[in-house]
């Protein structure tokens, strides 16, 4: 919070009153400030989806009043911008659920665990030999969070938010298969986040669980719209109003892929990409989600 030295003159001008009374009322507000989180961006819904524009990568927050989880974290060269537009709503984390362990999505952890406070890390046992990934760890240690394995079946909540991991349910040679796939409910509206899962994983899903547990209002699509993933059986499981497409501009891969927007618009799915409309927000009071313009 800053503050005008103009605007000091003048309080003191009008109310007659010293330098130290002065210092006392901005300390004090400054202190509310912190406990209260005076500064923090104010939510315009019960709870809040945001699909955060991290160039080529994923990340993802879901936020009420109360609570806060995260789903992956972006690449290491957005990580300082993820950290700040998630801090500018919240200084603590319940969950932060890193879906695998590659770059794109793990790059920001350790700037997220270093400078907001966050309770528990889920991961799932897929492992890397990169930096990226010997850095997450480093900063999961430092920060003394809980750590859990995620698996297939496991249901968390914080607050209003429910999540429940769906898969993996196999073993894979596919880093990108071992990708958690969260279900996060907020009352009677909800999300699939999917990582960066391909069609293999996604054929599993599909004859494991019932159309009940697949259906909801918004769907992360799989590896940024990659052709490898988002099949129709899936898409038509979960059988989603929106999709949301997390993509850099003008990728080197050419996410999202023709032949998925085609399956997408021929559903009339309303669709939304962060590399054209920056990142994504959803308000839901419980029963109904609509698309908010940021």
């Amino acid at each position: 919070m800053r503050y005008n030295k103009n605007a000091v003159k003048s309080i003191r001008g009008l109310f007659g009153i010293g330098a130290s009374v002065i210092a006392v009322i901005l300390c004090t507000v400054y202190i509310l400030d912190i406990i209260f989180g005076f500064g923090a961006k104010k939510l315009d819904g019960e709870c809040e989806f945001h699909f955060i524009d991290v160039g080529q990568g994923d990340c993802t927050m879901i936020i009420t009043d109360k609570n806060v989880v995260v789903i992956d974290a972006g690449p290491n060269d957005s990580a300082e911008d993820t950290q700040e537009y998630i801090s500018e709503y919240t200084d603590k984390i319940d969950y932060l659920i890193l879906t695998h362990p590659h770059e794109d999505h793990i790059g920001g952890a350790d700037e997220i665990l270093d400078n907001i406070k966050v309770k528990n890390v889920i991961m799932s046992d897929a492992a890397s030999e990169t930096y990226t990934f010997n850095v997450l760890l480093d900063a999961i240690e430092r920060s003394g969070c809980n750590i859990i394995e995620g698996k297939a079946g496991d249901t968390y909540s914080a607050g209003d938010i429910k999540m429940t991991i769906l898969a993996p349910i196999s073993t894979f040679t596919d880093m990108n298969d071992y990708s958690l796939v969260t279900k996060v409910e907020y009352k009677n509206t909800s999300a699939m986040i999917t990582g960066d899962v391909e069609v293999h994983s996604e054929e599993l899903i599909v004859a494991e669980y019932s159309a009940k547990a697949l259906k909801a209002d918004i769907l992360k699509m799989g590896h940024h719209g990659s052709s490898t993933s988002n099949s129709a059986a899936f898409l038509d499981s979960v059988d989603p109003s929106y999709a949301v497409f997390t993509c850099g501009k003008d990728n080197s891969y050419g996410h999202p892929h023709r032949e998925v927007l085609k399956k997408v618009k021929d559903r009339s799915i309303t669709y939304y990409r962060t590399d054209e409309d920056g990142s994504v927000v959803f308000h839901s009071d419980g029963e109904k989600i609509e698309f908010s313009a940021q």
